[in-house]
């Protein structure tokens, strides 16, 4: 594809045009064509900022970094709603790893998570960690076990994150806390001393 370098761009972070100092190509699956795989190739502009400094322009179609337009992470969501991840894994092909954070990446952009000052009846909390995009950009989502909602989001994966939505809660919700299910991580685990007495499942992977 032959583009010219005079075309204009928007920078993702001022919202201004600037110049394209190059273009782009990536490949990212795209939803299943009459039942077969489907990628799709995209050309993303690079825009020229400064003499150092040069951005990729966003897209509607995919996020940064990702390797999935929006709307197969939806549809993989929307599976998991109904299915389970390892049956969305091989419905669609791809890890259970990648469907676990495809699901909750998207449920966190879509389900504003509740204020943690307000909840009340809790029981039963699962922690894990969300990886928002390729590389180390990590979230904690906390989910009430009980029904299955998401009920904090936080940036970042350290102990002090978890300690931080667990010293939200009302102290009678804390209190009646009767077991947490966390991974292993050690992170996750210094915040376990916010909440004596509470019994913790500690998980190596999601088929323990």
């Amino acid at each position: 594809m032959d583009c010219s370098l005079s075309f204009t761009a928007v920078d993702p972070v001022s919202g201004k045009q600037g110049t394209v100092n190059r273009y782009v190509r990536r490949r990212v699956r795209d939803i299943p064509l009459l039942g077969c795989p489907c990628l799709i190739e995209i050309e993303l502009a690079q825009v020229f900022i400064s003499k150092n400094q040069r951005r990729i322009e966003s897209c509607e179609l995919v996020d940064k970094g990702c390797r999935f337009t929006q709307r197969f992470c939806q549809l993989v969501s929307g599976l998991c709603r109904h299915m389970s991840i390892q049956a969305v894994s091989r419905h669609l092909n791809i890890r259970w790893e990648t469907v676990k954070n495809i699901d909750r990446s998207y449920l966190v952009e879509t389900l504003p998570a509740l204020d943690p000052t307000q909840l009340t009846e809790l029981e039963y909390i699962g922690v894990d960690e969300v990886v928002r995009a390729k590389g180390h950009d990590y979230m904690t989502v906390v989910y009430d076990m009980k029904n299955g909602h998401l009920i904090g989001v936080e940036a970042d994966r350290k102990a002090e994150v978890l300690e931080g939505f667990l010293k939200q809660l009302p102290k009678k919700t804390a209190a009646g806390i009767k077991a947490v299910a966390m991974d292993m991580g050690p992170a996750y685990q210094a915040g376990k001393k916010q909440m004596k007495g509470t019994h913790y499942l500690l998980l190596k992977n999601a088929d323990n």
